[in-house]
């Protein structure tokens, strides 16, 4: 299979332009920075490439389309679609949708982040855009890993330096073990005082203090990943992780805010696809979201929701149940479907989580406090205690969605009656931490799909489709593209051999039963 890729040729400081080509093997799209001239470069432009590719690719955001949202909204019932291609939650059989998001994150992410990290390696003038280029390479080969368990990592986008053009599959657990360590090496080499100006950046504007905080974050992550597979290393790094110092308010929040004028930042995001008018008309919040919000007294309702008909009452409001469409399990036959059809089903709020000059959010301090409420709630010394990070991760989640758009402030008094309403419980607080993570990582269904696997709370019913290729199972992971299967044939056989398989129901590393 072949694969539109973009050459990257650099004209200016701080301009990049493409040009599409054709390739049949990932690892050979690499960069020579030098060509341009070493001593005229500027690897800032790198690091903008590589987050703003982050967010989704400069073809129509799209694996961030196929990805993110057909597959991962729809399985993780956030949102429900009865557009047919909206396979997450129905015959779950596409495999060049499954393959998108390991293409393009090859082909626009990690050839950028890669060529950042070497060009800048033992330059004193660089010393910190190389560590912030490490902390973007562990952001961008964890998701990668995660959807897809063993993934070229040590070798991947080495085929200008090192003439590495059939790259090796690592395994995830080592890929784990080299993210966390470079997270702790890049967070500590920071150097304030270098004197260096970081241009480009995106999400934090070159500020060094919250990129460790940052870094720290996704330490913590990473570790909590690990939970079920290896308890004690993930206390060790959560509690690493919680002494160098994590995000501690909506400050610190690492998102990008994109740009609705021009082309440079807008396509590459949810909303371009939550706004196309082929989409939006058949796109709902999924009924298990809609009742878990309605049963919690969630202000959040008409800030992620907006009825058709400008309804704000919540007990006359509805999501969409998943697992339907318009031809092969026809949504008129679902239970309770309502007599005005699709409109009597709540949509996205596309004038605050789907504007399109709004943020793509990375992490935030709502998930941070929730993932150090867990780690307090296990009994790890990570400061503090699992309530009151809970309050903190709830307050977070309630009020940082004024950073998609000043209409989604919800007054603080709103947000004190609903702690009142859902305090913390003991008794009961995995599930409820994870249930409150579920919900504050909505249109983040990339981290939704992972803590879900990791933690397998919401409970969430599987849907049932005629097409179904799941045993009527929620999938683990998605496929490798079949091209690798040809381009790269030694190295894919010998990772699926490690994992089991190379289907859907098949379950990465770290997601032990």
């Amino acid at each position: 299979m072949k694969r539109f890729i973009h050459k990257f040729t650099i004209l200016l400081v701080g301009f990049v332009l493409f040009a599409q080509g054709c390739t049949k093997d990932f690892t050979e799209i690499n960069t020579d920075p030098s060509s341009a001239g070493a001593n005229a470069f500027d690897p800032n432009s790198l690091l903008t490439s590589a987050q703003l590719r982050y967010t989704g690719s400069t073809d129509f955001a799209y694996e961030t389309w196929r990805t993110n949202l057909i597959y991962f909204s729809v399985m993780m019932q956030h949102l429900a679609n009865v557009n047919g291609y909206w396979v997450g939650d129905k015959s779950r059989n596409n495999m060049s949708y499954e393959a998108s998001y390991f293409e393009r994150a090859y082909d626009e992410q990690v050839k950028y982040v890669v060529d950042l990290v070497r060009f800048t390696e033992d330059k004193q003038q660089y010393k910190n855009l190389h560590n912030i280029g490490r902390i973007m390479k562990a952001l961008i080969f964890h998701r990668i890993t995660d959807i897809y368990g063993d993934v070229p990592y040590s070798e991947a986008g080495l085929g200008f330096y090192e003439q590495i053009f059939t790259p090796k599959y690592d395994t995830q657990e080592s890929i784990y073990d080299d993210m966390l360590n470079e997270l702790e090496s890049a967070a500590n080499g920071l150097d304030p005082n270098n004197g260096e100006v970081i241009s480009g950046d995106l999400i934090f504007d070159g500020d060094l203090a919250k990129w460790k905080k940052f870094a720290n974050s996704l330490m913590l992550r990473l570790a909590m990943r690990l939970t079920k597979v290896n308890a004690s290393k993930a206390q060790q790094w959560a509690q690493k992780a919680a002494a160098a110092g994590v995000m501690t308010s909506n400050d610190d929040n690492a998102l990008i805010n994109h740009d609705a004028s021009t082309d440079r930042l807008t396509p590459c995001r949810n909303s371009i696809v939550l706004n196309l008018s082929y989409e939006s008309p058949n796109m709902r919040l999924s009924q298990t979201f809609v009742d878990w919000m309605k049963s919690k007294g969630d202000p959040r309702l008409f800030v992620y929701g907006k009825n058709p008909d400008g309804n704000i009452n919540p007990l006359t409001t509805f999501g969409m149940p998943n697992g339907y469409d318009l031809a092969n399990k026809p949504i008129s036959g679902a239970p309770g479907y309502p007599v005005n059809g699709l409109d009597g089903y709540i949509a996205p709020n596309l004038a605050i989580v789907g504007k399109m000059n709004g943020p793509t959010f990375l992490q935030t301090y709502a998930e941070v406090a929730l993932l150090l409420a867990e780690a307090a709630h296990r009994g790890w010394t990570v400061g503090g205690t699992a309530s009151g990070h809970y309050e903190n991760g709830v307050r977070a989640a309630l009020t940082y969605l004024s950073q998609y758009d000043p209409a989604g402030e919800i007054p603080p008094a709103a947000v004190d009656l609903y702690l009142v309403a859902n305090p913390f419980n003991a008794n009961n607080a995995l599930q409820q931490i994870a249930e409150q993570y579920w919900a504050a990582t909505f249109l983040n269904e990339y981290e939704a799909f992972a803590n879900w696997r990791r933690t397998g709370l919401p409970n969430l019913t599987p849907t049932t489709f005629p097409t179904d290729i799941t045993g009527g199972k929620i999938p683990r992971r998605l496929r490798y593209p079949t091209a690798e299967y040809s381009n790269n044939e030694e190295n894919i056989t010998a990772a699926v051999a490690r994992q089991g398989a190379d289907d859907l129901n098949t379950r990465v590393w770290w997601d032990v039963q």
